[in-house]
């Protein structure tokens, strides 16, 4: 929104009567005026002013906030950095091979967001069979299979 030039004047004029002054004495200084003059271009001036240094103090703590984001620190213990952690932790050895094993679902159940209805055979890591097995939602199809040639 383009404001007029009488408007634009006016809130200049305000805003160089405090120009010593800090942004929060500046922003108290100008509700101190609000009810200086009731003419509508002084109200608009008044809050254009306003405005203008509500924009300027959040730009400042945008500024002192963020001056530091992109720099990195180092330090030996990496225990602060939480995203460092995550990476870490997320990482799995390329060079060891994923084990997959067959298991049978013995009750409906849900493996890696995915839902199983009973008596399917799936193939999952020895991870996922682990905790299936324990859990006692499904039976290892090894097992079974080394009992039947015996």
């Amino acid at each position: 929104m383009d404001l007029s030039e009488k408007i634009i004047d006016k809130k200049e004029e305000l805003l160089d009567e405090f120009e010593n002054l800090s942004l929060n004495e500046i922003a108290k200084k100008l509700k101190q005026i609000e009810k200086r003059d009731n003419d509508i271009i002084f109200k608009i001036a008044y809050l254009a002013a306003r405005i203008s240094v509500l924009n300027k103090r959040i730009q400042t703590l945008i500024n002192e906030n963020s001056a530091n984001d992109n720099l990195v620190t180092k330090s030996d213990d990496d225990s602060n950095n939480i995203v460092e952690k995550i990476i870490k932790s997320s990482k799995k050895p390329k060079d060891v091979p994923v084990e997959w094993v067959r298991v049978q679902i013995k009750e409906t159940t849900e493996v890696n967001g995915v839902r199983f209805p009973s008596g399917i055979q799936i193939d999952v890591t020895d991870e996922d069979a682990k905790q299936m097995i324990e859990g006692n939602k499904a039976i290892l199809l090894e097992d079974i299979e080394k009992k039947d040639n015996e």
